[in-house]
């Protein structure tokens, strides 16, 4: 067994040069240089605990300017990650206030050894007024369209439908509705539900609560179907001449996604002549005419073989195979 003389002696080269830099490394800790830093810009936060008021705005002004002290690398370490003053208000006194900025509030995080040497301004100016909380209805923009060779094959759906509004009164009493910031369809390549975040860009001095949302986003394969030899239907209104149109039948190209184009029962598409494109027509004189389409499902895009006809006075009176009823 090793006596204690022994352990000690063991290894003391190692153990040596071990307190050397030891040492070493405590004197560089100790003499490393100081600094002082201006930071410019820096945001100042209001943090109201009284739930019956909140910030109308921001403070005037919203930013100062700060002097700091202290070791050169927790200087920059600080500039990196960015600080703040918070101004903690835990009740309020009066709707327009001025407070002194105390050095305390700002944020300086784990950083040892940095000190607040000024804070200029010293002062700012704060508006409060009575805080209200509503839920308002979530609505979202859609940028961009579907990759070539998908569809949408239903409607987008947003969840949660209402989200709820915590902010001043004046600003939140003509909020109808709260937006989500724009959603690119080209981003999608498969049906999915899609976390969105709420704009909060026109919203200063509101919170919100959920700050985002869900769209709910279903895609399918593209397809096109043509659907041929849809009369077209040319009805006169009472009093006018009967009309036939030529070409009497025309193909519609139907587009969208593949479950709504092939289900789509083809006797529900009408192709017809708005009758005020009709209205005082004569013996011998024709008339080019555009066309509608209806019975198309949303989502789908319908392409008529032509989008006009020639429209004429039938000569013989009303031919039953061009008239059709309401």
């Amino acid at each position: 067994m090793s006596s204690p003389t022994q352990t000690l002696v063991r290894n003391w080269r190692l153990k040596l040069s071990a307190l050397g830099l030891a040492v070493l490394l405590w004197a560089l800790v100790q003499t490393e240089p100081t600094n002082q830093e201006t930071f410019s810009a820096v945001p100042v936060r209001v943090q109201i605990a009284d739930t019956g008021w909140t910030t109308s705005g921001a403070p005037t002004p919203a930013r100062v300017e700060l002097r700091l002290g202290g070791p050169a690398r927790e200087i920059i370490g600080l500039a990196r990650e960015g600080t703040s003053i918070r101004i903690p208000v835990t009740s309020v006194g009066s709707r327009d206030t001025v407070i002194t900025l105390r050095r305390e509030w700002v944020q300086l995080g784990e950083r040892s050894g940095v000190s607040v040497e000024s804070v200029s301004p010293a002062t700012v100016r704060v508006s409060f007024e009575p805080a209200q909380t509503r839920l308002v209805p979530v609505s979202y923009r859609i940028v961009g369209r579907v990759r070539d060779h998908l569809a949408l094959a239903a409607g987008i759906d947003v969840s949660p439908r209402l989200v709820r509004v915590r902010g001043p009164e004046s600003r939140l009493q003509g909020l109808d509705s709260v937006p989500l910031v724009p959603f690119d369809l080209s981003d999608v390549t498969r049906s999915g539900a899609f976390t969105v975040a709420v704009d909060t860009s026109g919203l200063l001095g509101a919170s919100v609560v959920p700050t985002s949302a869900t769209l709910d986003v279903r895609v399918e394969e593209l397809v096109e179907r043509v659907i041929t030899d849809i009369p077209v239907r040319a009805e006169a209104e009472p009093g006018e001449a009967a009309i036939r149109v030529e070409p009497s039948s025309i193909s519609v190209r139907l587009v969208g996604a593949r479950s709504i184009v092939t289900s789509l029962d083809a006797e529900r598409l009408r192709v017809w002549v708005p009758p005020e494109l009709l209205q005082g027509m004569e013996l011998g004189q024709e008339r080019i005419v555009r066309l509608l389409v209806d019975g198309v499902p949303a989502l789908v895009t319908a392409v008529p073989g032509t989008d006009r006809v020639t429209a004429r006075v039938n000569e013989e009176g009303a031919d039953p195979g061009l008239q059709y009823p309401p």
